[in-house]
């Protein structure tokens, strides 16, 4: 069943948080609609009515400043968390709304007032805030409300403040009857239109939080998957590759030339299947940013250490790697083995697909609450249609396969993992045949880590 795998509170069209961001703009909205009832007092007391209710008006009027002060204070003192909580709130402030513009529009001519029609407002708030007969019941309340006003001053219950503009006409049964039938009927098809429109997009949010949670599962049997290839696979490929190893050492010299070559090409894909189960192990490592984990780093220092193992494999094809870093140490808080795992794939990337005797320049900047490391190389660089999968795990561009057949798809899949877990992002500019830049920001400690270490990295 579709609606087993929605939360309650996700049922609804907005969150705790940005219930109480309405609830704030619609407080702002009373404040002004104060400010506007004394101003149209002012006007309407010299020019449209016979004898205005001065006291009446301004007591309903503090009321309703009363009463919006109440809701900012209340506010302000509690945090957004219980969707519920905040509609029963909205519901509340609805009602005391209806209540107040109720009696405004019956020191204000009642069923002669133009603004009448202001219902219509909360009819629609209400269908953008509940669900199915939630809406009704708004509607059917300022429907009620109004009703209740109009007949109460018709039979003489309630005062009547006539406006200069208006005529006998508007005493009459057939006006009344008819502005009350047009008030019904706009009200109710607004909560029609409402409700139905607000169904439909419901409906979409319900699907796609569906479509959402099972993405979710796929992934998580993905990476189980994933852990349990890693935690099988490891072992036989370590004993193969320890077995032909020796084979190759054991044959010495009375090996054949071919049997040689076969079996140290039988190492090479070892040792690349070898590879394939660490970076499957990265992959799917958890629990690296707890805060036991976490520990003060100079990230200088760090860059300029891993580098330095990649200075052999550059100097092979005459690769020239150029750090600069900023005089001021740049320090952070991270796990170390994450951001050892982002640098090196990084680098090492760079300097397996830049071209012969090129160069690959490593830089680091301190940003405002963070930092920024970029890698950049002059290689073969990366084709517009394969930008945006070289972040997915085995993607190897043709380009890529036919630069070398080392590598196994998962170093910069690795890399984007790893940085969204510290909360940074990573950016890639790219040039075929010019080379490929990639831009790594991250903060100076992981988003919603509240960490801290003595231990730092020389």
């Amino acid at each position: 069943m579709v609606h087993d795998l929605i939360a309650r509170e996700s049922s609804q069209f907005v969150s705790a948080a940005s219930l109480r961001v309405r609830l704030d703009w619609f407080n702002k909205l009373r404040w002004g609609a104060a400010v506007g009832i004394l101003v149209a007092v002012m006007v309407a007391d010299k020019w449209l009515v016979q004898s205005l209710p001065l006291q009446p008006l301004m007591l309903t009027t503090g009321l309703l400043l009363v009463m919006n002060m109440s809701y900012v204070i209340r506010n302000r003192r509690l945090a957004p968390v219980d969707i519920l909580a905040e509609l029963r709130l909205v519901k509340l402030q609805m009602l005391g709304d209806l209540v107040v513009l109720t009696v405004l529009l019956n020191l204000t001519g009642g069923v002669e007032n133009p603004l009448l029609y202001l219902y219509v407002v909360h009819v629609i708030m209400a269908s953008l805030l509940f669900k199915g007969s939630e809406i009704y019941h708004i509607a059917w309340l300022a429907i009620g409300l109004f009703t209740a006003e109009v007949v109460g001053e018709y039979v003489g219950i309630l005062p009547h403040y006539h406006l200069l503009s208006a005529g006998n006409l508007t005493h009459e049964l057939p006006y009344v009857t008819m502005t009350l039938a047009s008030f019904w009927l706009v009200l109710l098809f607004c909560a029609y239109i409402g409700a139905s429109i607000m169904t439909h997009n419901r409906t979409i949010k319900d699907e796609l939080l569906v479509r959402q949670a099972e993405l979710m599962k796929a992934d998580k049997s993905k990476m189980d998957f994933f852990r349990f290839v890693t935690h099988e696979v490891k072992s036989p490929v370590n004993t193969a590759q320890s077995a032909v190893e020796t084979a190759l050492e054991l044959g010495g010299k009375d090996m054949s030339a071919t049997v040689e070559d076969m079996l140290t090409r039988a190492v090479r894909r070892l040792e690349q299947a070898t590879d394939i189960v660490k970076d499957l192990a990265d992959l799917t490592r958890g629990g690296l940013l707890k805060k036991d984990n976490l520990q003060v780093v100079d990230l200088g220092r760090l860059v300029s250490r891993l580098v330095a193992r990649q200075r052999d494999v550059a100097d092979r094809s005459g690769q020239k790697i150029i750090i600069r870093l900023p005089e001021d140490p740049v320090v952070m808080t991270t796990n170390l083995s994450v951001l050892d795992k982002i640098i090196t794939n990084l680098v090492s990337n760079a300097v397996r697909y830049n071209k012969d005797g090129g160069k690959v320049n490593v830089s680091l900047d301190s940003e405002p609450g963070g930092v920024c490391l970029e890698v950049s190389d002059e290689g073969i660089g990366i084709a517009v249609e394969d930008q945006g999968r070289v972040f997915d795990e085995f993607f190897r561009s043709a380009a890529a396969q036919k630069q070398t057949t080392l590598g196994t798809g998962l170093g910069l899949a690795i890399v984007h993992k790893f940085v969204k877990d510290l909360g940074g992002s990573i950016d890639l500019k790219s040039k075929v045949g010019i080379g490929s830049s990639f831009m790594v920001h991250l903060p100076r400690t992981p988003k919603n880590i509240d960490a801290h270490s003595s231990k730092k990295v020389k």
